[in-house]
């Protein structure tokens, strides 16, 4: 099957012809790439018991292992997933919503990345 221009110009989802949100989903992916490999460099095969919730006046009072902090990741990669879906689906609908998607999906991502950075330095 040959790949011509036509097939490339109307196959492409609409998302990824407007730079904006072309860059915020890049972004947000290269974001969740990064969490998942800080995560699974510092945290893969730990045998130990994590903590994953501490309170300052419970001290710890969550705990888990590697599988939940990676748990959590797969959350993030859904929602990144799931946000893109609806950026595509309202982006003729109403363009703001969409942008709103995409630039939010970059703070949720930023957010998963401390919380799973602080989930390391604990422990």
């Amino acid at each position: 099957m040959v790949i011509n221009n036509y097939m490339i110009k109307y196959a492409t989802p609409i998302l990824l012809k407007d730079k904006y949100t072309f860059w915020a989903f890049a972004l947000s992916l290269a974001v969740f790439v990064f969490i998942f490999f800080i995560a699974y460099v510092n945290l893969w095969g730990a045998g130990n018991l994590l903590i994953i919730h501490s309170d300052i006046f419970k001290g710890a009072d969550f705990f888990g292992n590697y599988q939940d902090v990676f748990g959590i990741i797969t959350v993030a990669g859904v929602a990144w997933i799931l946000n893109l879906a609806l950026a595509q689906f309202f982006y003729f609908r109403e363009r703001f919503l969409s942008y709103a998607l995409a630039f939010s999906t970059i703070i949720f991502m930023v957010l998963i990345l401390i919380a799973v950075n602080v989930i390391i330095s604990i422990n």
